[in-house]
């Protein structure tokens, strides 16, 4: 067992989040695990315990660590732990109101006497044109990124799948499909902010 997971009284103590967030920014891919380990099911947990079902909990949970990945270079090592359930906290409120949203009534269709002055809610010709062309430059900008990376992105994006999907697909651990998109998404960040410089 290793240490960081010994009870109390048991080995050396565990390590500190902040300890392990360090490391992992230094490259440390391990330090990643000690924290799944470590917070997947209070997090789990404490989703359940707000949302009152398995897979809406396990959806949370999975945006959780994506969100969290997303942000962690900004974190204050010192209060991971408190940040880590906000995030949770926020996710499950989203999913609260999507759910909520799915089982609202549809909006009725305007009468055919009202339809010439109901406004076109779409975005404009020239709105679209920008959005494919941002579209285009997104993916020209995944194609620059290493393998490992662009398919844990394009899995996630455009297929919408789980990041426990992934990590079967891909034949490699959560932690690893985590960090991938964790450090694809970095790297994008940086390729997008030189193309718009």
């Amino acid at each position: 067992m290793p240490a960081d997971r010994l009870p109390p009284g048991e080995g050396s103590p565990p390590i500190a989040d902040g300890e392990l967030i360090a490391r992992f920014r230094r490259g440390d891919g391990s330090a990643l695990d000690v924290l799944l380990i470590r917070y997947e099911v209070p997090v789990f947990q404490f989703l359940f315990g707000i949302l009152r079902d398995h897979h809406q909990a396990e959806d949370a949970l999975q945006e959780t660590w994506c969100r969290a990945l997303e942000r962690l270079d900004g974190v204050d090592p010192g209060h991971f732990r408190g940040w880590l359930f906000t995030v949770a906290y926020h996710q499950a409120m989203l999913s609260k109101r999507r759910q909520k949203s799915k089982g609202q009534a549809a909006v009725p269709l305007p009468s055919a006497a009202t339809q010439d002055v109901v406004p076109d809610p779409g975005p404009g010709p020239a709105a679209q044109v920008e959005c494919r062309d941002e579209s285009q430059r997104l993916r020209d900008l995944l194609a620059c990124l290493p393998a490992s990376q662009r398919e844990v992105i394009h899995q996630r994006v455009y297929e919408g799948k789980r990041f426990r999907e992934i990590a079967a697909a891909l034949d490699c651990p959560l932690n690893t499909a985590l960090a991938r998109m964790h450090e694809g998404l970095k790297r994008l960040r940086l390729l997008w902010e030189k193309t718009h410089a």
